[in-house]
């Protein structure tokens, strides 16, 4: 890819509230990205929590999130959009419960010029739901570890490409 870093790396933290039970809630992460400088964010890590659901017998209740380059909702990782994606869930049949929780992918590969994902746009969107949850479960946070950017015009031009015909 054809840029130059513009900052060392720093961290950017962002979390998000179900507003209701069950419901779909997403938060805007605004990057503020200089378009005229061709300024682009290049994600090498990032952390993502999601909160335990609820612990009900005979139903299987989950707290899902994901980190998007665009308003999706919760995505799964087959979806480009996608940049990282968390879940917990419980099974619970009265007398036992099993919990599963899964975070990925966390990064690329540590070496530097392997970005996890590279964004053109101005926004980031944190999203999280529920499912059979009593009541509003859904908390999702992330931290991500990026650094600025300059693209060359073509790079720019491929990564917008990109991020909006996906």
């Amino acid at each position: 890819m054809g840029f130059k870093y513009t900052s060392d790396t720093f961290q950017i933290s962002a979390s998000v509230q179900e507003t209701a039970a069950n419901t779909l809630t997403t938060s805007t992460i605004n990057l503020n990205l200089d378009s005229l400088s061709r300024e682009i964010l290049v994600i090498q890590y990032v952390d993502i929590d999601v909160s335990l659901p609820d612990l009900q017998p005979g139903v299987r209740t989950t707290v899902s999130c994901s980190l998007n380059d665009s308003n999706v909702g919760v995505a799964g990782l087959s979806n480009r959009q996608a940049i990282a994606v968390a879940s917990n869930a419980i099974i619970f049949d009265g007398v036992a419960a099993v919990g599963f929780s899964n975070a990925e992918p966390r990064y690329a590969q540590m070496a530097a010029d392997i970005p996890l994902f590279v964004s053109a746009t101005d926004d980031l969107f944190l999203s999280v739901v529920g499912a059979g949850n009593l009541a509003a479960q859904g908390l999702a946070q992330v931290r991500i570890f990026a650094r600025r950017a300059r693209a060359d015009a073509d790079t720019y031009a491929a990564i917008l490409t990109s991020q909006f015909n996906s």
